[in-house]
């Protein structure tokens, strides 16, 4: 059977057209507005997000469901006798533990791995592009994992957001709750330590939380790979583009907007990056 098949969920902020080219299955986590279900980037996108949740109830997230990995699972084993499922921290989603729930199922094969980035957002999408493409190279499933180990360590997500209040509402703040107490007016920038939301430094503007960003980006001695993020209301990118072009060389740097579920927790003008650290020779 040909290769391994690479899933992960819709809070790696894959663009679409990159997942398919890397032949990346993407499982939807779901959302709960006003009485209805919707899936995460298929029938809700982040356009649609924003206008529907402009009123005062937030809306609430779910993991996949253990049924929604195993209908994928069971599809990709037609064709796949290996399995390597890739996802967002597991103390910010049950999305690991669904994903592991459902492989249990298997226990006739195919042969299915869940690896809990620890990330979240583009940092764990940098971490499955590169494996998918390292898998399209013919990689075997030991090798994969090893990259993921290896990835996971050097790899970064630093964001701000416009307002603390939809991280406390929605029960993703973490450690972040230390800086702020009631002050929910500051503009903190954020990071993910050992898969929760921990404080990297204190702001009170936008333009001092853009500025902080950079400076940690300029500090990084080499960007292997990276990517902005952004939700809904954000049109200040550019310097943050252009310094990461120029710290990557990449020209084709990713820009991707943030999953409606994640956009729940980070809210609107929320602004951000991902990028894998390189090696030192």
């Amino acid at each position: 059977m040909p290769g391994v098949a690479i899933v992960t969920d819709s809070t790696a902020d894959l663009p679409e057209e990159l997942a398919t080219r890397l032949g990346i299955t993407v499982v939807p986590l779901n959302i709960f507005v006003d009485g209805r279900t919707w899936e995460d980037r298929v029938s809700m996108m982040p356009d649609d997000f924003m206008m529907m949740t402009s009123g005062e109830t937030l809306p609430s997230t779910t993991a996949p469901t253990v049924q929604q990995f195993a209908r994928v699972y069971e599809a990709l084993a037609q064709d796949h006798d290996q399995i390597l499922s890739i996802h967002i921290s597991s103390r910010l989603s049950g999305t690991c533990a669904s994903a592991t729930e459902a492989r249990n199922l298997f226990l006739d094969g195919p042969e299915i791995t869940v690896i809990d980035t620890g990330s979240a957002s583009m940092g764990t999408g940098l971490i499955v592009k590169q494996v998918a493409e390292r898998a399209q190279c013919g990689a075997e499933i030991g090798q994969l994992t090893a990259l993921v180990e290896n990835l996971q360590a050097r790899t970064h997500v630093i964001f701000m957001v416009d307002t603390l209040e939809h991280l406390r509402r929605g029960g993703r703040i973490g450690r972040a709750a230390e800086i702020i107490g009631s002050v929910l007016q500051l503009k903190p920038i954020l990071t993910i330590e050992e898969g929760i939301v921990v404080p990297q430094a204190r702001t009170r503007t936008r333009n001092r939380a853009i500025t902080g960003i950079l400076q940690l980006i300029e500090e990084v001695p080499i960007i292997e790979s990276a990517a902005v993020l952004h939700t809904a209301g954000s049109n200040d990118l550019g310097l943050i583009v252009e310094t990461l072009i120029r710290k990557t060389g990449d020209q084709d740097l990713i820009v991707s907007e943030i999953s409606p579920v994640l956009s729940t927790h980070i809210g609107p003008r929320g602004l951000g990056v991902a990028f894998i650290e390189g090696e030192m020779a």
